[in-house]
């Protein structure tokens, strides 16, 4: 049960420490050394959107939502983390680019060198499509790629990380390494299903409490309501999670038509009742990142989360 993600931190522990005494580590890229001015940084708002099933919209969802922050000033930062099977670039348009995350994997190349600019300013962290490799990271990759994230020189106010879909190692290393995880679901019975599956999965395997859920491809509020009562009454009842309705989205035409021109629609139609719920729901989630701040305070970003939670259950 937790015994997975227990010996996980305590891998990602070791190979920290190693790394910090200057052991050789195969396979992994060298982490940057430490620069002082990072501490100083802000802590981003990040968030996983993650979905039971694919075919949701979990994509659309995020591309969206990042154009959403980025037009309100915001420093955006999207990571495909869908390692294998990548569609952010197809989405937004973007020629395939030329280098992915894997070659910060494999040593070749840095963050700065990968990332690519998209539309309204937004930074893309592209994956690899078509890779089988990279669909179950090893955990020096993990270590690897988190820590290059934690001191890459670039300072964000938002990152998004786009998930696969379902419950595989890599999802439930992403959505665990983030400070709000999103489900996206649909009034669809087997999207239901698979949306609590996942939430019971990372609660009882990882100790994820707290979710937040947006009802995509919905005919009306009433019908996203009525979604958001069935998850919460079963976890309710079965699980100890807490899960935040953040909002839905209409089914629109203009979303399918948006796939097909590769042009998200809160591009292409910023006026319409669709990108205008991309719109609230960005609020929605900012107020709620601001609130979990103002609780907790500053959050650590990424890995060195897991390994903080590590250290306060041994007791160290």
């Amino acid at each position: 049960m937790i015994k997975d993600l227990d010996n996980q931190v305590a891998t990602l522990k070791e190979l920290a420490e190693r790394r910090r005494a200057g052991a050789q580590t195969r396979g992994a890229l060298s982490a940057p050394p430490v620069n002082e001015e990072l501490s100083q940084r802000r802590v981003p708002h990040t968030m996983a959107i993650t979905s039971g099933k694919g075919g949701v919209g979990k994509t659309l969802v995020t591309v969206n939502l990042a154009i959403q922050y980025a037009r309100q000033g915001l420093k955006v930062l999207l990571i495909d983390a869908d390692l294998g099977l990548a569609n952010i670039d197809v989405v937004l348009g973007i020629t395939s680019p030329e280098f992915t995350i894997q070659d910060v994997l494999e040593g070749h190349l840095t963050l700065d060198e990968v990332a690519i600019q998209g539309p309204e300013g937004i930074t893309i962290l592209p994956a690899a499509s078509g890779v089988a490799g990279l669909s179950a990271l090893t955990e020096e990759q993990k270590l690897s790629l988190m820590d290059h994230i934690d001191h890459w020189n670039a300072d964000f106010d938002v990152v998004l990380v786009d998930t696969g879909a379902g419950i595989s190692e890599n999802v439930r290393f992403f959505v665990l390494a983030v400070e709000r995880i999103m489900v996206v679901a649909t009034p669809d019975p087997t999207s239901i299903t698979d949306a609590y599956a996942l939430m019971k999965v990372l609660f009882l395997n990882h100790r994820a409490s707290h979710f937040d859920l947006v009802v995509n491809q919905v005919r009306s509020e009433t019908e996203a309501k009525e979604v958001f009562r069935t998850l919460s009454q079963v976890a309710d009842k079965f699980l100890n999670i807490v899960l935040n309705y953040v909002g839905s989205i209409p089914e629109d035409p203009l979303l399918a038509q948006s796939v097909r021109q590769q042009k998200p629609v809160s591009i292409s139609h910023p006026n319409e009742a669709v990108s205008k719920s991309f719109q609230k729901l960005a609020v929605n989630l900012m107020r709620l990142w601001r609130e979990k701040r103002h609780e907790e305070g500053r959050m650590i970003f990424f890995w060195r989360r897991l390994l903080q939670d590590a250290l306060v259950q041994s007791g160290s």
